[in-house]
């Protein structure tokens, strides 16, 4: 759930106009920045009165790292790659072939 959550709070960041809805009561729709916040509060509120029908922890974890990773993750990942990529293609190519042949 806490994985999901993360996917939840990257696109209720990412495009937090977006119209939502539940899928019972389709005739309700709200912004996905304005969902973001009331699961956040609802899972806080979990967690300070211990709820224990969701894994409230999880929720949120998800939903941090998921802010975290639009709002500075992806860049941060994406474009320091470089060396880890160096690394591994060095990695690939100088390493000994298997059977015990000539290189």
């Amino acid at each position: 759930s806490g994985a999901i959550m993360t996917v939840l709070a990257a696109v209720c960041t990412k495009i937090p106009e977006g119209r939502l809805a539940i899928i019972f009561l389709p005739m309700f729709t709200f912004t996905a920045g304005n969902a973001l916040k009331a699961i956040i509060a609802m899972d806080t509120a979990g967690m300070i009165l211990g709820w224990k029908f969701f894994d409230h922890a999880a929720h949120l974890g998800g939903a941090l790292f998921g802010i975290w990773y639009i709002t500075y993750g992806h860049e941060l990942i994406w474009k320091n790659r470089e060396p880890l990529v160096k690394i591994w293609h060095e990695m690939r190519t100088n390493s000994p072939k298997k059977g015990g042949g000539p290189k």
